[in-house]
């Protein structure tokens, strides 16, 4: 036995000498790997200066214009640029432009000619003199709607006052359509961006010739969802952490579209009831929601933004698909070590919230969605090259037939070409979820804690014969039936303020133009004024309303209500338009034309404020029927007619909401 010992004893020895040996040589490479890491990131600290940032600035309502900055910072980094999206809200203006050498600006255009609310303040600086902005280089592109009036016409003023207050432009401006051709228009302006900023900022680019900075992403070993072929900014990793409540969540760095949503609160559902006399045409419903019990207040014909939620049923099979469990939990972790990195949600939360409140897997299929999706389905070379060929001009006609007849969605198209992923890809393909805006239908005076609105469910039917409801109808139409059965349901909403409010003076009479949902604001006005006769007989106005729909016995939303409002006097005189219920069509238009000696008396004494609010081609046709009434009646010429809806307009005397 001894003997034994004495032979192992050598054996024992090599083995140990051998570990030593090993241990110092791994330790020796760590150690180097550790001096190459710390060489980088001082290089890259060095080399920071040397390099050429370019801020992509947004002024976003919707989130439309914030999606295509994103996508323009993403395509940046590809082409060797330093790029960063940026929330107009967020900048310090004069820093930001002394501290920039090029800025890429996404304007939206919001109502009738406004600035995105994000936006107001830069635009309101701008008009000022700023020699920050002095030798700025710049580009615009422009998000606009045709049917508006004044289309795109905040890209327009951003480009024109850059460039009057001394800024360069580096590249072309450029605007889209979004009654029609937006993405299409956004992708022809860009399709030259790059290589004419490698040409026109090739001053900046010589400098920084010598430096090359290379992003390194560190893999985490119990990361279960990566998605860096993406060009994120993030990663989920599985938490044992506990859910975080979300307005624990306000001061992180957040998409656009979340942080919105974050700010917003949660008020209870009362009650959601049909308006409709009947359904054969559609359906209209009335919802009310308890603001008062969480101390919110709001102001008569304000914006309500209700946040929907997606379907549980449709999250179910989302999640099946991926292969997710709805109550793991995850936490996000950047990819991108940047102050400016902005994550998709708050963390952690699990798979049920993340799906529910911010991914938007039914809105419109995009093309850049298309060029996404190629790229994870790169070893699928047929499925690739079908993908990439719906996103160029030869398969447009396909696209438009996949987005428009078919109405197909992310989800679906994924399912359907059996496309494989994991949650972190899915989440990035798809935008955040937008709020639903909706003129509310009531007055703070007599109903301070409830706020109305009336909603006119979207449902498409498709070519097979099937209906597709929009995100929010549903969302309404699966509250409605938890309520029957006596569930309490709570709704994330904000308020955002509105162009119609009463004029300041008493002795202004009002015209309400307000056809199908178009009446919800007026509903309020009218409560409003029911309240004040009640303190102030004395009449020394009139408020006159012109409402329309198809059938009067079929979707004359708020009948009883209004029917009352004309018997009590409240409204002094109203009109109404049933298209349907005769042979000759007719139209709020048609009875405004009958009445249009006295219209123009009214105007030509600035004794009227008249309000429009609904679609935008009703609204278009009262103002151009306004301009004719003045021309015929006044023998004004076009000039002096439209120059005179100008000045009503600057001095809210016509105030429009459409949509």
């Amino acid at each position: 036995m001894e003997f034994q010992y004495i032979l192992l004893a050598p054996v024992v020895l090599l083995v140990g000498i051998v570990i030593y040996f090993l241990k110092s040589k791994l330790e020796s490479k760590q150690n180097q790997q550790t001096q190459q890491v710390i060489r980088s990131e001082e290089k890259k600290i060095q080399c920071q200066d040397q390099l050429i940032p370019i801020s992509i600035y947004f002024g976003s309502q919707q989130g439309t214009a914030a999606r295509f900055a994103k996508q323009l910072s993403e395509e940046g980094k590809e082409h060797g640029f330093i790029t960063t999206e940026i929330d107009l809200n967020e900048v310090e203006f004069e820093n930001e432009m002394k501290k920039g050498k090029v800025g890429i600006f996404c304007m939206a255009t919001h109502g009738e000619g406004d600035p995105t609310d994000n936006a107001k303040k830069f635009i309101s600086w701008l008009q000022e003199p700023q020699p920050s902005i002095i030798g700025f280089q710049f580009a615009v592109f422009g998000l606009g709607n045709r049917q508006y009036e004044h289309y795109n016409k905040i890209g327009k003023l951003t480009n024109n006052l850059l460039e009057s207050q001394k800024g360069v432009r580096c590249y072309q401006y450029g605007e889209g359509d979004a009654n029609s051709t937006l993405e299409d228009d956004f992708i022809d302006w860009k399709k030259d961006l790059w290589n004419e900023l490698k040409i026109s900022l090739k001053d900046l680019i010589d400098q920084a010739k010598n430096c090359q900075v290379q992003q390194e992403v560190q893999e985490n070993p119990e990361s279960t969802n990566d998605n860096t072929n993406t060009g994120s900014t993030f990663k989920l990793v599985v938490s044992n952490n506990e859910e975080l409540n979300f307005d624990q969540a306000l001061q992180g760095q957040y998409d656009f579209q979340t942080k919105q949503f974050l700010k917003a609160k949660y008020c209870q559902v009362v009650s959601i009831s049909q308006l409709r006399q009947n359904q054969k045409d559609g359906s209209t419903l009335q919802i009310i929601f308890d603001t008062g019990r969480e101390g919110i207040e709001y102001k008569t014909a304000m914006n309500l933004g209700v946040y929907p939620e997606n379907d549980d049923q449709q999250i179910l099979e989302i999640a099946n698909y991926l292969g997710e469990n709805l109550d793991t939990v995850y936490s996000l972790e950047l990819l991108q070590q940047n102050n400016r990195a902005k994550l998709p949600f708050p963390s952690p939360l699990n798979v049920r919230k993340i799906l529910k409140h911010f991914v938007d897997f039914n809105g419109q299929l995009m093309k850049n969605t298309l060029t996404k999706l190629s790229k994870i389905s790169s070893n699928d070379e047929q499925l690739k090259n079908k993908l990439i060929q719906l996103t160029t001009e030869e398969g447009k006609a396909g696209f438009q037939d996949l987005v428009d007849n078919m109405k197909t969605t992310i989800f679906q198209l994924i399912k359907e070409n059996n496309i494989k992923l994991n949650l972190a890809q899915f989440i990035e393909l798809c935008p955040r979820i937008s709020p639903r805006l909706f003129t509310i239908a009531s007055s703070n005076l007599k109903n301070p804690q409830y706020v109305e609105i009336a909603d006119s469910l979207l449902i498409d039917t498709l070519p097979n014969g099937t209906e597709k409801l929009g995100l929010c109808s549903q969302y309404f139409l699966n509250i409605q039936k938890k309520l029957l059965e006596g569930e309490c349901v709570r709704v994330r909403v904000d308020f955002r303020e509105s162009s119609f409010k009463l004029p300041d003076d008493p002795n202004k009479s009002i015209i309400m133009v307000g056809p199908g949902t178009g009446i919800a604001p007026f509903i309020g006005f009218l409560q409003e004024r029911e309240i004040f006769l009640q303190n102030q007989p004395q009449r020394q106005n009139e408020y006159i309303l012109y409402f329309g729909c198809k059938h009067q016995d079929g979707d004359f939303i708020y009948k009883d209500q209004l029917r009352e409002f004309e018997r009590s006097k409240t409204i002094d005189r109203f009109y109404t338009a049933f298209s349907r219920d005769q042979e000759q069509k007719c139209y709020v238009q048609d009875l405004l034309k009958r009445n249009s000696e006295e219209l123009y008396n009214q105007i030509l004494n600035d004794k009227v404020v008249i309000y429009i609010c609904g679609s935008t081609n009703m609204g278009n046709s009262v103002q151009n029927l306004i301009k004719e009434i003045l021309r015929k009646n006044g023998n004004w010429t076009e000039h002096e007619a439209e120059e005179k809806i100008q000045s009503m307009e600057k001095q809210k005397l016509l105030i429009k909401e459409l949509w």
